[in-house]
């Protein structure tokens, strides 16, 4: 596959015009939408304890904080809530730092907040990628683009484009949370929530990207924009799901949630530099294949 085509400036403009496009069309808007309502909705399950207990006292309200948040991180880093449960492999040790580190040692609702927000992100994701090229290959419009560009250009420049606009939907969510957490609880230094927060986004962004990749292959394949969103948020559900379900039957079957990014995404949220690298390095790869074949497959069809 050569990329010889791409060139910056029609990158630049394709990437821009379709960002517009989706913006003005409606499907750029309603993803923003959506992904306030989820983002909003999950800030309000983990933040309204907190303000139940904060009108009752101010005593040991960030001892409150962390036990109302601690087995929600614990299930979400992929711990048991159950001190009972066996573990043969050191597992539980490493969860519980892992806890410890996003509860005590930065902010714990924002931490909880993160977490929801990083399991349920492929899914928003999908929601503002899903039409990437399908809706314009069924109704035959990306002939009249093909006389001015390459098709290179079409398919990473919508990448981009989709890409820019879900960074700034989070952006938006993540400062309505980080500015509703710092006044109205104001239990945590500016400079606490402003830090873990920017790492937060930067988890985010890198994590959307092999999402809104695999929509992009799946958008080239597929001529239906309804066919497309079914069968992204198929496939994305389908993978956690079945490793969930099968490792219950074969242990092995675990390894299936890296089939996505599914299994090393939380790791963007490590302590470890060494883990949060390979997470980041990991998201990367799975993007460029997903781009790789996407691409592959779109240069080859007729449109």
């Amino acid at each position: 596959m050569s990329l010889r085509e791409l060139k910056g400036r029609h990158l630049k403009l394709v990437s821009f015009y379709s960002s517009l496009y989706a913006v003005r069309g409606g499907t750029g808007l309603v993803f923003v939408v959506i992904t306030l309502i989820f983002g909003l909705t999950v800030a309000n399950f983990v933040i309204k304890p907190v303000e139940d207990l904060q009108r009752e006292s101010q005593e040991h309200i960030l001892e409150a904080i962390v036990s109302q948040a601690r087995p929600l991180v614990v299930r979400a880093l992929g711990g048991s809530v159950d001190a009972s449960v066996p573990s043969e492999d050191g597992s539980r040790e490493e969860t519980e730092r892992w806890a410890a580190f996003v509860l005590d040692e930065r902010p714990a609702l924002l931490s909880a907040v993160l977490l929801v927000l990083i399991f349920g992100l492929p899914f928003m994701v999908t929601m503002g990628a899903f039409n990437q090229l399908s809706g314009d290959v069924q109704s035959r419009g990306l002939r009249y683009q093909l006389v001015h560009t390459a098709r290179a250009n079409i398919f990473f420049g919508r990448f981009v484009g989709v890409a820019v606009i879900n960074a700034l939907g989070m952006v938006l969510l993540m400062g309505t949370i980080v500015l509703y957490v710092g006044f109205k609880i104001h239990v945590y230094e500016w400079t606490a929530l402003l830090g873990w927060s920017l790492r937060g986004l930067l988890a985010i962004a890198v994590i959307s990207l092999p999402y809104i990749a695999l929509c992009s292959w799946i958008s080239a394949s597929i001529d239906s924009p309804f066919a497309s969103l079914t069968v992204s948020q198929l496939v994305i559900g389908f993978v956690p799901l079945f490793s969930f379900i099968g490792r219950n039957t074969w242990k092995p079957l675990a390894y299936v949630n890296y089939a996505l990014p599914w299994g090393i995404q939380n790791d963007l949220l490590h302590p470890d530099a060494s883990r949060v690298t390979v997470g980041t390095l990991g998201c990367l790869a799975y993007t460029a294949a997903f781009l790789f074949l996407g691409y592959r497959h779109f240069k080859k069809r007729d449109l």
